[in-house]
């Protein structure tokens, strides 16, 4: 959940950089839209606009795009029932 597609110099030009730093070189008005043509929570753009991140933010940024592809697959499946089942919050007994 935490890969984008981009172009291969896109990738080197950014690899070293916090995702705050290079986000806000591409800080566009077009920027919101491709995101979320990518399925990538516009939060992280709130947060770099912010320059700080929340102590969860992996966590965050996660679930978030989660339910992007969720909602998308739901869109492009209507009529296709499917249930989620979070395994994130099993106890062993």
């Amino acid at each position: 959940m935490n890969i984008a597609y981009l172009s291969q110099i896109t990738n080197l030009k950014i690899s070293d950089k916090n995702p705050l730093d290079y986000l806000k070189e591409y800080d566009e008005s077009a920027l919101e839209a491709v995101l979320c043509s990518h399925l990538i929570p516009t939060t992280i753009l709130e947060w770099s606009r912010a320059d700080a991140l929340p102590e969860n933010a992996l966590s965050i940024f996660i679930e978030e795009r989660i339910n992007l592809l969720l909602e998308a697959l739901r869109l492009k499946l209507e009529g296709i029932e499917f249930n989620v089942f979070d395994m994130g919050n099993r106890t062993n007994n």
